[in-house]
């Protein structure tokens, strides 16, 4: 069990405890608490939630991390990271599941290679047929 399951487990446990409490002090015609007890039930339940989605991904990321261990083939988890939707594609950090770009490795050229590659890509977007 993750920390994540842990927690949300806790703010469930605490909001049940909350409504049963709220239930017993409106019995009670303590309304003023009752409704105190209430108010903080939907932040505990939005805390279960976000805890629980936490504790899928670090299960998911797991996985997928045994599976790339074992040599299988595995596609990047969706999304692959909290920046996926900005990336382009490309690999944000650690953390993320998607594959890096390949690299342009221009640094190990000589000078002569170097003028003949900056010549190939300035023409890269030219329509021209040469």
């Amino acid at each position: 069990m993750t920390r994540h399951l842990a927690l949300a487990r806790a703010c469930r446990t605490l909001a049940l405890t909350e409504l049963a409490t709220a239930a017993w002090l409106f019995a009670n015609h303590e309304w003023l608490l009752g409704i105190l007890a209430v108010w903080s039930v939907p932040s505990l339940l939005a805390a279960d939630a976000v805890c629980r989605r936490a504790h899928r991904r670090a299960r998911a990321e797991a996985q997928h991390a045994a599976r790339l261990e074992a040599g299988e083939q595995v596609r990047p988890l969706t999304p692959c990271c909290p920046l996926w939707k900005r990336s382009d594609g490309q690999a944000h950090g650690p953390g993320c599941t998607r594959p890096p770009l390949p690299r342009r490795d221009t640094y190990r050229l000589d000078h002569a290679d170097r003028a003949a590659f900056d010549e190939i890509v300035r023409h890269y977007h030219d329509r021209s047929a040469a």
